[in-house]
């Protein structure tokens, strides 16, 4: 049996991962440049194939049967050979409707705005309408059936979630957003098919409002499930789309833990390197070589204001790290943008220590006295909770707290 994924260029792709994780057949990355597009396609040298951008809609003239589902969204990404027919389907359809289902997002008689109008925005829209939904398609241009931009801001308080289509977001530009989504002010979920990076700054907005967010890594896992149903031309067991998901973000994913100064970060941030045999970060020293001096005389001397930036920088430098441990310090939360780096490809841990265990520290300049740890930890608090995605309790053994984590975190 011959599978794989076509398109061009192919990059960060994580297919061959999921596909091995369903069934171990061989898996081929096939990068073909749209002059090589024909032959492969006559030749017919498979027995199935998935299809990503730009070739979604470029193969369906090549195909003997389509699904009824692709007449209807016009855009193909999975081929199954059978004789010598082509037969098209789209799981990407299939994938994101399953996902609302496997995460109970009732779409039912909801307004939902779909950004963009490509092949992508059409197989979304028909997995809400089949549930439902009443959709509204956002682009920059304005045509019958589409509002502009600026419409969906006039319209904000009447939709009830969003969905992003669109590639704006997607590395290598994750500093980008479809839409300011801090203008929305009563919003079910937001939901971004971009699975790289795994937080966009769209999710990462919506969360820090308190927005139920869900992220195209999950999409990508469902609609591959779907193909390699079609591929073996079986039914597969759905138990195994959870270990799957939890498998491969717990190996590429980064940890990154945050909270109060002597919460046991770094202690913590050791044990899990050991555990789980990944490389270590601690910030801290990271910024210590980067000044060529401690942090204390860094505030001394140039004010906390320079320090957050080069803590910013520092967290840059690791936004498309895999599988790391990051250890931050305590106020690294005190800086939007510093988060919003780590977020990207990381989980983030808030390792939660009662104030009674917490304690001054001369090397620590804002937290030098027990009156300063206390006023510390009642505003930083709300901090800790708005940007971290789960919270474990470090008030006892290291060993406990690791196991927390690695539950919670990477699923074993």
């Amino acid at each position: 049996m011959k599978f794989g994924l076509i398109g061009y260029p192919l990059g960060h792709s994580w297919s061959k991962e999921i596909h091995a994780h369903f069934n171990h057949y061989p898996y081929s990355m096939y990068e073909l440049k749209p002059e090589e597009l024909d032959t492969f396609l006559r030749t017919k040298d498979f027995d199935g194939v998935n299809v990503t951008i730009p070739y979604k809609q470029e193969v369906i003239p090549y195909l003997d049967v389509l699904d009824p589902a692709c007449k209807k969204i016009g855009a193909v990404n999975c081929i199954v050979k059978d004789g010598e027919n082509l037969i098209g389907y789209n799981t990407d359809y299939i994938g994101f409707r399953d996902m609302l289902l496997a995460n109970h997002i009732a779409v039912n008689e909801k307004n939902i705005a779909v950004l963009g109008t490509g092949g992508a925005s059409k197989a979304v829209s028909l997995a809400l309408q089949e549930l439902g939904a009443h959709v509204t398609l956002v682009s920059r241009t304005k045509r019958d059936g589409v509002i502009t931009y600026d419409t969906l801001y006039e319209m904000e308080h009447t939709f009830d979630g969003i969905v992003n289509t669109t590639p704006v977001g997607m590395y290598p530009n994750c500093d980008a957003s479809p839409i300011d989504v801090c203008r929305f002010d009563h919003l079910m979920f937001v939901v971004d098919i971009i699975a790289n990076p795994l937080r966009t700054k769209l999710l990462f907005d919506a969360k820090k409002q308190g927005i139920r967010t869900l992220a195209g890594f999950e999409m990508l896992v469902r609609q591959a499930f779907a193909a390699d149903e079609l591929f073996l031309h079986k039914k597969l067991n759905q138990s195994l789309i959870e270990p799957c998901m939890h498998q491969l973000l717990g190996e590429r994913r980064n940890i990154v833990l945050i909270g109060m100064p002597t919460a046991g970060k770094s202690t913590i941030a050791q044990a899990l390197g050991e555990k789980l045999n990944r490389h270590v970060v601690e910030m801290d020293d990271e910024i210590v070589d980067t000044l060529g001096t401690s942090i204390k005389t860094c505030f001394e001397k140039r004010g906390e204001a320079y320090f957050r930036n080069i803590e910013t920088e520092v967290a840059k430098s690791h936004r498309n790290a895999s599988g790391e441990i990051i250890s931050c310090g305590g106020g690294v939360i005190k800086t939007e943008e510093t988060m919003r780096y780590l977020s990207e490809n990381g989980i983030v841990v808030y390792l939660k220590r009662d104030l009674s265990h917490l304690y001054p520290s001369d090397s620590r300049p804002l937290s030098s006295s027990e009156e300063a740890v206390k006023k510390m930890y009642e505003e930083r608090l709300p901090l800790y909770t708005k940007y971290r995605d789960i919270e474990i309790e470090n008030n006892g053994a290291v060993d406990k707290t690791v196991r927390n984590i690695c539950k919670k975190a990477i699923g074993r």
